[in-house]
């Protein structure tokens, strides 16, 4: 369909280097769009898919928390391509400890990149999309413990509630620009990070007991949504949190 096309469309895509950040980026390209990724590892293999699909791919590779990340970013993704149609905040950590044993150094590090990095890399191109004039698709990941808490996750837990509320304050203010600004709400997912995984790298499987569709989520879940999102088809769609859960939010 004409409207899921995304040819001439330059994404913004940070953690592109690994898990969820690295499919997206491939259905942004397969879908037509050319790509700028940013993330602290080896992207190599992504760049080659990403080219195999007949789409342009430059990145930088760095964490969006050393002091004067996001001025090169933009100024880098602009070098490349002029400007920015669509950005995905996909960035992220997350540490596992019990609450009374959370650090402020960690709860910090969580912060920074969950939270921070999202917010200033969403007004440096909230800036430039102003200036095209033409508006463009901001897409957040969240998580569905920003709702359903974990013992185990505080920091994660809070850093997603103030990108959900952040998400929303954006959309309100600059839908009259035809800017918008949506969060994608992941559950238990097998891609990438793994909430579900424990220490030994085995999984929880009490936890499936509360997602009604019984299995765990993957890449394959997140197609439809994410190109729904990116695209023309959700134009008057704006501060909205989707969950991509299985159900495990409403159970």
């Amino acid at each position: 369909m004409e409207y899921f096309d995304l040819s001439n469309k330059v994404a913004l895509v940070s953690g592109c280097s690994q898990g969820l950040g690295y499919a997206c980026v491939l259905t942004l390209a397969r879908a037509g769009a050319d790509i700028f990724g940013v993330s602290i590892g080896d992207d190599h293999h992504l760049k080659e898919e990403v080219e195999a699909c007949g789409r342009k791919y430059h990145s930088l590779t760095l964490s969006l928390t050393t002091p004067g990340a996001i001025d090169l970013v933009m100024k880098e993704c602009l070098a490349a391509y002029g400007k920015i149609d669509i950005l995905l905040n996909f960035a992220g950590i997350v540490r596992k400890e019990k609450t009374l044993s959370v650090s402020e150094q960690c709860f910090d590090d969580v912060m920074a990149i969950n939270t921070k990095a999202c917010f200033f890399l969403s007004q440096a191109v909230i800036s430039q999309m102003l200036k095209q004039g033409h508006g463009g698709k901001i897409i957040n990941a969240s998580s569905t413990l920003s709702q359903r808490s974990s013992n185990d996750f505080l920091p994660f837990t809070a850093s997603k509630g103030a990108l959900e509320a952040i998400t929303k304050a954006l959309a309100n203010e600059f839908a009259k620009e035809d800017i918008q600004v949506n969060a994608i709400s992941f559950g238990y997912m097998t891609t990438g990070t793994s909430l579900q995984a424990e220490p030994d790298g085995s999984y929880d499987h009490e936890i499936l007991a509360h997602i009604p569709a019984g299995r765990w989520g993957c890449y394959k879940d997140v197609d439809g949504l994410l190109l729904l999102l990116a695209s023309s088809y959700s134009n008057y769609m704006s501060g909205c949190v989707i969950p991509i859960d299985g159900g495990f939010s409403i159970s």
